[in-house]
Parts: C-alpha cells; structure tokens; sequence
C-alpha cells in the first residue's frame, strides 16, 4: 500500500520536557525511563512518537503545508509488562502534519484500516475512544481493537492533535493478534 509516506528516522533518546508539555498527566509520565545526563539535562528513552513530530513539527514540514511520516520506532516505558507490551516494544506509526487536523485525522484513520486490511487483520473500530494523552483534541481519538486478545486488545491508537493526526500499532501485539486469527504472512 503506497501512503504517499516519507520515513522518519526517531531517536531513542530524547530531553524529557517534550512528553511533559505534550503528554500533560498522563500516565506515560509516570511510565518514562527517565535520567539526566553529563550536563545534568532531564532526558529519556521516548515511550511514544507523535510528540517529537508535534514538537518539531515546523522542521518536518520544512515549509510544506502539510506532509505524511510514517515511522518504525523502539520505544520504552516502566510498566508492568502486558501481553504484547513489554518495557521495550516496537512502535510502528504514522503521523499526518497538517494545519487541517479533522482532514488528517480522516486520511490516518483510512492509512490505519487499509494497513490493517492489507493483513487481512479482523478488528472492531471505535472511532470515538477517549484517549489518555492530552494531546488529542477533546482527548479523543481512535482505537483498531481485536477481541481474540482478550483485556489486551488494543492493537492501534490515534488521534488529531493541533498539527496533524496519527496512529500508531504496537508491533508486538499486532504479532499476537495476527497468529489469534491464524494470519501468516
């Protein structure tokens, strides 16, 4: 499936004030593993993408008005590890920047389905989850869930945000949900 889609290239190491401006109380300030450095500077492994692009948004574009990213990225997080969700996972996503956050969210929710359906992947869309990072516009979003997964279902995750809109899928769980449902690719 051509997106259209240029690829990011994510640090795994980053100044912990970004996921503090951008992810405000949510859990995944809890969930960072976080350090200074040398200089005594707050960094962290990144838990998740979408606010590196919120925050360099400007660069990304590089004087477009808008522009499709899509990403592989190692991300961590200290919380207890859940089925398909480890300390360390892999998150693959892709992110929409856009001053048109409605029309970004509508084109990554059909990236999303048409990845997905490429797998042949069966999933339940809630096109109104309320999300837990406050990013998202209202705190709404998107969530592709696979109920042969049982309480862990949630493979997919996204949402608009002031610049654009994106999604991402835990690589892990999507392996899970993808043997669940027999799919061999």
């Amino acid at each position: 499936m051509d997106a259209g889609a240029e690829e990011a290239i994510l640090p795994a190491l980053w100044g912990q004030d970004t996921f503090i401006a951008k992810t405000g109380g949510s859990e995944i300030l809890e969930q960072m593993w976080a350090f200074p450095d040398r200089k005594d500077r707050p960094c962290c492994l990144i838990p998740e993408a979408t606010a590196l692009f919120q925050e360099r948004s400007k660069e990304f574009l590089d004087g477009r008005r808008e522009a499709k990213f899509f990403y592989v990225a190692r991300c961590y997080r200290y919380e207890r590890p859940q089925a398909g969700r480890y300390r360390e996972f892999t998150q693959l996503g892709c992110e929409y920047l856009s001053a048109d956050p409605a029309k970004a969210s509508r084109v990554s929710r059909q990236l999303c389905q048409g990845f997905l359906d490429s797998l042949g992947l069966r999933y339940q869309l809630d096109s109104a989850a309320r999300r837990g990072l406050s990013y998202y516009l209202n705190g709404e979003g998107f969530e592709m869930r696979v109920p042969e997964l049982g309480a862990q279902k949630q493979v997919v995750g996204g949402g608009a945000y002031r610049e654009g809109a994106g999604f991402g899928i835990g690589l892990e769980r999507l392996a899970l949900a993808l043997e669940a449902q027999g799919i061999r690719l």
